[in-house]
């Protein structure tokens, strides 16, 4: 199995996740919450969906969305999602963020060689030419990026845009507006996954 420049493993249906629901960071809260308590991932599920815990009415759409915040939490380490789940603010919003890049590798590498490069080299926006230009770079490593539709690829582009915005790495006008994560979160991930703190602009591996 080949690997990109960003150093990650081709996953094709996450590497694209064209059809991947936004950040939810409250759903994702009240999901790592729930965890927490029970620690079982199953059992975790059936209570966001018995007890329809994202307000959703449409039981297809909870349990997809149940299924792929689920899949996204099960990135963090226990004690990773014990600092998810009670902190707040940049700390909160970083580790959603790592939760992101961990599970799909086309966010990972966008953090690293787009939003914290371009801040890098103060360039003080993120911009749809960014992305495309990104997106070709790495369709020369994952061929699965050129079978998308068009109209998949600019939703990946939306999906992409809007979850920068939801974890407040860019502005709704697109500036990257670096997160300030505290020592408590340096301190909470994981020995094993270090290069994460890398994601962020303005904060180098310690």
């Amino acid at each position: 199995m080949s690997s990109s420049p960003t150093g990650v493993k081709r996953v094709s249906s996450l590497y694209t996740f064209s059809t991947s629901i936004p950040a939810r960071k409250a759903d994702s809260v009240i999901t790592a919450s729930i965890y927490l308590e029970c620690r079982d991932w199953a059992e975790t599920r059936r209570r966001v969906v018995e007890d329809n815990e994202y307000q959703i009415n449409v039981e297809s759409s909870l349990k997809r969305i149940a299924n792929d915040i689920i899949r996204r939490l099960k990135s963090l380490t226990d004690e990773e999602l014990e600092f998810f789940a009670s902190s707040y603010g940049d700390d909160q919003d970083a580790m959603l963020w790592v939760a992101l890049c961990r599970t799909y590798p086309f966010m990972s590498g966008l953090s690293r060689n787009v939003i914290v490069d371009r801040y890098a080299r103060t360039i003080p926006d993120y911009t749809d030419a960014a992305f495309e230009t990104y997106f070709e770079e790495e369709a020369q490593y994952h061929p699965e990026l050129l079978g998308l539709s068009e109209r998949s690829r600019k939703n990946m582009r939306r999906q992409v845009y809007r979850m920068l915005v939801e974890c407040r790495l860019i502005t709704e006008e697109g500036r990257i507006t670096p997160l300030y994560p505290s020592p408590a979160f340096v301190s909470a991930i994981s020995e094993d996954h270090r290069e994460d703190l890398m994601l962020f602009p303005g904060v180098t591996l310690i």
